[in-house]
């Protein structure tokens, strides 16, 4: 796929989460009245997340035809090229009111995702990054702090499929080296806090595509590291992922490169203090 294929859809993608997010924005604001269902456990779904998703592929649909979509409601499958879909990460935080959840988008093409956009409608911010061209936040370029451990921030993304002991033995990494650790409650905009700068690292266990293919990107565009989702692995299947500061990423992969089974992490040449 070229440049030039490449740009426009990222042109086109812009308006696109901007609109979802818009559709999303209406519905919390009027969250009481809307049908909740819950398809697991603390697993929730609304009109909202539906209509937000169908406003994504009628756009994308129309724009360009050829693409397939993955998306969290509606499903999906792999393709050559592919949108992966998630319309509103952090339901649970929606439907409660709490301002923390996103509109993530992800394009992948040829084995790899191209660019990346999370839309945070309540706080107008649009995180964006093209692989190899950076990342940024409303078109201003976004780099990973450098914090020392005393006073580093860990965000984590936990979802109920998961055993809790993974979990737990990474937040007692963390707490033995003194770093300090948060639940957001949305994995996508998780990432992309650390690739903006406000926290320093994340790890989501046992997550799907939609929720961090992107946030991934943007760590990497902000200059940290990150586990692969794009591993030759089915995109489909669940994995553990984490993106930030080398050091902090070695140390919740842990000793031996590895935390419940995720992808082996690089050595960083540097450590922080």
């Amino acid at each position: 796929m070229n440049e030039v294929e490449i740009e426009a859809r990222l042109a086109v993608a812009r308006g696109v989460v901007r609109e979802a997010g818009a559709v999303a924005l209406r519905h919390f604001r009027t969250r009481d009245t809307l049908t909740v269902e819950q398809k697991g456990p603390q697993d929730l779904v609304s009109r909202a997340d539906r209509e937000s998703e169908a406003t994504i592929r009628a756009r994308l649909a129309a724009t360009f035809p050829g693409d397939a979509v993955l998306g969290e409601e509606e499903g999906g499958v792999e393709a050559e090229r592919l949108w992966v879909v998630d319309p509103i990460d952090g339901t649970a935080n929606f439907l409660k009111g709490m301002p923390y959840w996103c509109v993530a988008l992800a394009f992948v093409a040829d084995g790899a995702t191209r660019f990346a956009l999370t839309y945070d409608p309540v706080h107008d911010e649009l995180f964006e990054a093209r692989k190899g061209r950076g990342a940024t936040r409303d078109g201003q370029p976004m780099r990973l702090a450098d914090r020392p451990f005393s006073s580093a921030c860990v965000g984590f993304s936990h979802n109920f499929k998961t055993p809790a002991e993974p979990y737990l033995e990474a937040m007692r990494r963390l707490l033995e080296a003194g770093v300090d650790h948060r639940r957001m409650g949305s994995a996508a905009l998780t990432f992309a806090h650390v690739a903006d700068g406000r926290l320093d690292a994340a790890i989501a266990f046992r997550t799907n595509a939609w929720d961090v293919l992107g946030g991934l990107l943007l760590v990497e565009e902000a200059g940290g590291c990150a586990t692969p989702f794009l591993d030759g692995r089915p995109l489909l299947e669940r994995r553990t992922v984490m993106a930030g500061a080398p050091d902090l990423v070695t140390l919740l992969a842990g000793t031996d490169g590895r935390l419940a089974g995720g992808p082996r992490i690089r050595e960083p040449s540097t450590t922080r203090g």
